[in-house]
């Protein structure tokens, strides 16, 4: 919420521009480096090109969302703020394990029983998980260095800045506090596959953004999610798994329960943590609060 909705420069910002920019950058940039690999008769490594085309296609959009800034006045000291004094950092470490064992605990509930009704759309959903761009141990050292500087460098900073301090924002001067955090929550969830898990963790990183005022807390809160998932990754087995997506699917079955296990520990804690911090309807979205402190 603003004080003043006329002098709220967060009302000229459009998510709508914001999601035709990515699919305009995803499009152009897919066309140039197509073209690359045709005029110099080379096949690129698929996964190192996702990886390069995420790092492109979220470099440049938040460059454009910048330079949006400096057309309505933004500060973009204030969107991001300090980090604050005396931050108690252990709590966030715990509240990250937290949100990871309902992550996992979400994807095995869900995935459960989607397999149930729809077993070919999770076994197309879990091909492309374990196609997906991820440091292994059996990958050369280029790509799994690659790879952690996008998952633990990269997508905190870009996500968090787009999502909480663009997205929610925007959302938060329009319609509300509440509103923004759920819909954006959601909104970062169905952009990964395990939506349950992710739209939660996007609602919390939400919170710590209104709580603290700044983007640093919920960049790092991100970064060690992200650092945890590459480290499993690299001390997992990178073999090349011979068991087919039928199997895969009938070992998931059998864990279901593990799942629910999970849920129950981690879901009563985070529940917790929301309703002691989530913040009055009419709180100022942390854009102006910053720039109060500041004299402005």
């Amino acid at each position: 919420m603003t004080p003043e909705n006329s002098s709220n420069p967060f009302l000229k910002l459009k998510v709508r521009n914001l999601c035709l920019r990515a699919l305009l950058l995803t499009i152009g940039l897919g066309i140039v480096l197509g073209l690359v690999q045709g005029l110099l008769k080379v096949k690129f490594n698929s996964q190192v090109m996702t990886l390069v085309l995420y790092i492109l296609i979220f470099g440049f959009l938040c460059l454009w969302e910048i330079a949006d800034f400096n057309r309505f006045g933004i500060r973009l000291q204030y969107v991001v703020g300090r980090v604050p004094k005396k931050h108690k950092w252990l709590p966030m470490a715990g509240l990250v394990l937290l949100i990871i064992l309902f992550s996992l605990s979400a994807y095995l509930v869900s995935f459960y029983l989607l397999s149930l009704a729809a077993p070919s759309f999770v076994e197309n959903v879990m091909r492309q998980l374990a196609n997906s761009p991820s440091p292994r141990n059996t990958e050369s050292p280029f790509y799994n260095l690659l790879a952690a500087i996008v998952y633990i460098v990269i997508a905190p900073i870009t996500e968090e800045f787009l999502f909480r301090g663009i997205i929610l924002q925007r959302w938060a001067s329009k319609w509300g506090i509440t509103t923004a955090l759920i819909i954006s929550g959601v909104m970062f969830g169905m952009l990964h596959a395990n939506v349950l898990g992710l739209s939660l963790f996007g609602i919390i990183m939400g919170v710590l953004y209104i709580k603290t005022r700044t983007l640093i807390v919920p960049i790092a809160c991100h970064a060690f999610n992200n650092s945890l998932a590459v480290g499993m990754g690299l001390l997992a087995s990178g073999s090349k798994t011979t068991t087919s997506m039928t199997n895969q699917i009938e070992q998931l079955r059998s864990i279901w329960w593990f799942g629910v296990v999970l849920m129950l520990i981690s879901l009563p804690l985070l529940a917790r943590f929301l309703y002691r911090n989530w913040p009055r309807q009419n709180t100022l979205i942390p854009y102006f609060i910053n720039s109060f402190q500041h004299g402005e």
